[in-house]
């Protein structure tokens, strides 16, 4: 299991010099649940936050309470068996973001939410002022590294590679190896063809 910390995301964020005012009034205008990520990672590198909002719930009820508080300016875009996606616009900004509500696993915590993720520049969740983390997500990040934390769904950790390295992050020396180590020996990689995963 990875060690995880806790940093309070604003002051975390106003020492390192990052504008998180437009992930901070989207995340606060949405029900409560966990966002992970991509959107957060993109705001702490300095990237533009034109990535999905991805949340993760404890339970079935929890994810069926997201979906009926979202604002009425939401429209469900997607489902599938494992996530659905809405596209909309939160109080005071005409932009439109995508939504998506990941269902095909809940989780105990913020810290279970990022364990489960491939990459370890993913390991990003916002729970309440929290900021949760890794030490080893805030180096590869600071780097643009590309290193695997866990493989579950290999098929879809490759597609992410290859995203990844259009955003300018490099693989590190095993990180290949593993993906096609962890495909190879993997019944069900086939069956993963189709799955959509988060960022």
């Amino acid at each position: 299991m990875a060690e995880f910390i806790r940093l309070n995301f604003q002051d975390f964020c106003d020492r390192s010099g990052r504008d998180t005012a437009d992930l901070r009034r989207i995340a606060s205008a949405l029900p409560d649940a966990w966002l992970a990520g991509g959107a957060i990672r993109r705001t702490l590198a300095g990237m533009s936050l034109d990535s999905d909002f991805d949340f993760f719930f404890r339970s079935q009820e929890h994810a069926e309470i997201f979906e009926a508080n979202l604002p009425g300016t939401f429209r469900l875009v997607k489902e599938t068996a494992h996530h659905k996606h809405w596209r909309g616009t939160v109080e005071g900004s005409d932009l439109p973001i995508d939504i998506q509500a990941i269902t095909f696993k809940f989780y105990e915590s913020a810290e279970a939410v990022i364990d489960s993720f491939d990459y370890t520049i993913t390991m990003f969740c916002l729970d309440g002022d929290d900021l949760v983390t890794t030490p080893y997500a805030l180096w590869d990040l600071g780097r643009k590294r590309l290193a695997v934390h866990r493989i579950t769904y290999p098929v879809a950790t490759m597609r992410r590679l290859l995203k990844y390295g259009k955003q300018g992050f490099t693989a590190c020396s095993g990180c290949m190896s593993s993906i096609l180590r962890e495909t190879a020996n993997s019944p069900e990689a086939m069956a993963q063809l189709d799955i959509e995963y988060v960022d």
